[in-house]
C-alpha cells in the first residue's frame, strides 16, 4: 500500500517540479529582457548611445544604423519571451502577454527616432524654403506630442507588467 501510495505521488511531484522550473525559466527570462533594454537604451556604448552621438555629428545614416540595431534588439528581446512556456503557469500566459506587450510599446518609441532622424536632416538642408523649414519644425513638435503620448502608453503597459509580475513572483515564490 505505502509503494502505490509513493508511485501515485511521483507524478504529482514532477508535475509541480516542472511548473517550479516554467515559473523559473519565465523570470529569468524577464530579468534577462529587462536587463537588455536598459542596455539598449541607456548603456554605455549601446546602440541609443551610438545614435545620440551620429546624430549630433550630423552622421544621419549612422543615426538610422542605430535606430535599426535597437529594432533588432527589441525584436530579439520579445522573441525570447515569446518562445517561453508558459502553459499551466498561474499568471505565465498573462505575465508573458504583458511583457510582450511593454516591450513593443518601448520598442515603437524607439524606432519613431527614424522620422526625428529624417525631419533633422531635412531641417538642415540649406537649399529648403523658410516655409518648408518651417512646417518641419511644426513636425517636430507635432513628433514630440507623439513621443509624450507614447510614454504614457508605455508607463501604462509598464504598470501593468508589474502588477502581473507582482501576482505572479508571490504565486510562486519567486523574488
Amino acid at each position: 500500500m505505502a509503494q502505490r501510495n509513493i508511485l501515485l505521488m511521483l507524478p504529482v511531484f514532477c508535475l509541480i517540479s516542472c511548473q517550479s522550473k516554467k515559473a523559473a525559466d519565465l523570470n529569468t527570462a524577464l530579468l534577462d529582457a529587462e536587463r537588455a533594454a536598459f542596455n539598449i537604451i541607456v548603456g554605455k556604448d549601446g546602440p541609443n548611445e551610438r545614435k545620440l552621438k551620429c546624430f549630433i555629428d550630423g552622421d544621419f545614416k549612422c543615426a538610422r544604423q542605430a535606430v535599426d540595431e535597437k529594432e533588432l534588439a527589441f525584436n530579439q528581446i520579445i522573441n525570447k519571451i515569446e518562445v517561453v512556456e508558459t502553459s499551466n503557469i498561474e499568471y505565465g500566459n498573462d505575465l508573458k502577454k504583458a511583457a510582450i506587450n511593454y516591450y513593443d510599446a518601448l520598442k515603437q518609441l524607439e524606432i519613431a527616432d527614424r522620422r526625428e532622424i529624417a525631419l533633422q536632416q531635412l531641417s538642415q538642408d540649406k537649399t529648403i524654403t523658410t516655409q518648408l523649414r518651417d512646417s518641419i519644425i511644426v513636425k517636430q513638435g507635432q513628433l514630440l506630442n507623439q513621443k509624450l503620448e507614447m510614454r504614457k502608453f508605455i508607463n501604462k503597459k509598464e504598470n501593468k507588467l508589474a502588477e502581473i509580475q507582482k501576482q505572479f513572483k508571490l504565486a510562486k515564490h519567486l523574488n
